[in-house]
């Protein structure tokens, strides 16, 4: 069948046409594959990747840290970390109250122990007492000016004549004579001579009661007992004593 010339002209045109295509579409590919190597090269070299290796076995590394002076993405090199249990805030806020409480609860033990070794110490502190205590009963009459037979009375009413002692009674009354702690802090005077004012020491409480005596108004005996115990029955006990002593108003 023979081919006009239409249609082999219409055939080669088709050709033509196929073959631009043809050409159009391989420099296209060409332009592709040279950006795919501009890409890798320039991606690269921005985010290279370091694989370290401790002793014979490699570790995986997970840390990513930007280098500030060339912004480049760098994969660094630190092992994983092993996860360990932690605490809450809630926990840490009871484990600290209650590292708190232990420390407050120590130095108050600390502090009790400390108040027990005093009150031992005192009890077992031992003092030269004389066996007779007529001796002091003068001086610190001599000193103050009360009659010693009223301070033998009123030592053997408060404490049975004791000698030394940290005796003490519920009102906080303490020592041979009964000072309680406020009255002594005023009226306390050293007995004995050694530099100090012991509220337990027998000659320093027997010297101390003259001074209180006198300070409440001893030579009036009802007011000077009055000011020591504010007791009419104590009054008379004291009197009684002092009278059966050989004391006479």
């Amino acid at each position: 069948m023979a081919l006009s010339n239409k249609s082999i002209s219409t055939k080669k045109k088709r050709g033509v046409h196929n073959k631009d295509k043809k050409y159009h579409i391989i420099p296209l590919i060409q332009k592709l594959s040279s950006g795919m190597v501009l890409f890798n090269i320039f991606f690269f070299n921005l985010i290279p990747v370091t694989v370290s290796f401790v002793g014979e076995e490699a570790k995986p590394y997970t840390d990513v840290t930007v280098n500030l002076d060339a912004p480049r993405l760098v994969m660094a090199g630190s092992p994983i970390n092993q996860i360990t249990p932690g605490e809450s805030a809630f926990q840490l806020e009871v484990r600290t109250n209650l590292e708190i409480k232990e420390k407050e609860a120590a130095l108050q033990a600390e502090a009790i122990k400390k108040a027990r070794e005093e009150i031992i110490a005192r009890e077992y502190r031992v003092y030269p007492d004389p066996v007779n205590f007529d001796s002091i009963y003068q001086g610190a009459s001599d000193v103050f000016g009360v009659d010693p037979k009223i301070l033998k009375a009123i030592h053997i009413v408060e404490t049975g004549a004791s000698g030394s002692t940290y005796r003490s009674n519920p009102s906080g009354a303490t020592g041979p004579m009964q000072f309680l702690p406020s009255t002594w802090r005023s009226y306390g005077v050293d007995g004995d001579g050694n530099g100090n004012a012991d509220i337990s020491n027998v000659s320093d409480a027997i010297y101390s009661a003259a001074n209180y005596l006198k300070a409440c108004g001893y030579p009036n005996l009802k007011k000077a007992l009055w000011g020591y115990n504010p007791s009419t029955r104590y009054y008379n006990k004291v009197i009684g004593i002092a009278t059966n002593l050989g004391f006479t108003q």
